[in-house]
């Protein structure tokens, strides 16, 4: 007879644990989408910010504004990429965390490539040299551009996959 309960109990209990478990995954495979979707999010808050300076440095062609903005995105892809490389892997999300840290590294070579240049500008800088480095600078959109649609089809692949809703808009 107790056999007979330990089954029965078994066969309740056992669903209950494997629907929690799956749950529990869900959960925290779309928290790491969320934190992801953050990143990215933040990282064109700086990007903003550093823009919103790059007009006023053009204009009055007083380029010492540039750095502090700069290297805050530098700092915080640095830490991003850092926390990217440590991030435990859940519900199939190699292939999404590897794009993510391709994106990252892409965008620190800009910022340190594209955008450090404007720095070493003084009001003298001859309007060639200016429009050739704003030249460099556009040509960063065609690396962004891939990258963020491939991260956006990945992160519905994985929303899809995982069963969370895809709160994903596109970049």
């Amino acid at each position: 007879m107790t056999n007979r309960i330990c089954k029965i109990l078994l066969l309740f209990l056992l669903p209950l644990y494997l629907i929690g478990c799956g749950y529990e995954k869900r959960e925290k495979a779309e928290a790491l989408d969320r934190q992801i979707g953050a990143i990215n999010d933040t990282l064109l808050v700086h990007a903003k910010k550093w823009g919103d300076e790059f007009k006023i440095a053009i204009n009055t062609l007083d380029f010492s504004t540039l750095y502090e903005p700069r290297m805050k995105m530098q700092q915080y892809i640095d830490e991003k990429i850092e926390e990217m490389e440590n991030v435990a892997h859940v519900g199939g999300s190699e292939e999404l965390v590897k794009k993510e840290l391709e994106y990252l590294r892409a965008e620190r070579e800009i910022v340190t490539q594209k955008f450090a240049v404007f720095e070493q500008f003084t009001d003298s800088v001859a309007i060639d040299t200016l429009g050739q480095a704003f030249a460099e600078f556009q040509l960063s959109e065609d690396v962004e551009g891939p990258y963020l649609n491939q991260l956006h089809q990945l992160r519905e692949e994985y929303a899809e996959r995982n069963g969370f809703p895809k709160y994903i808009e596109k970049y």
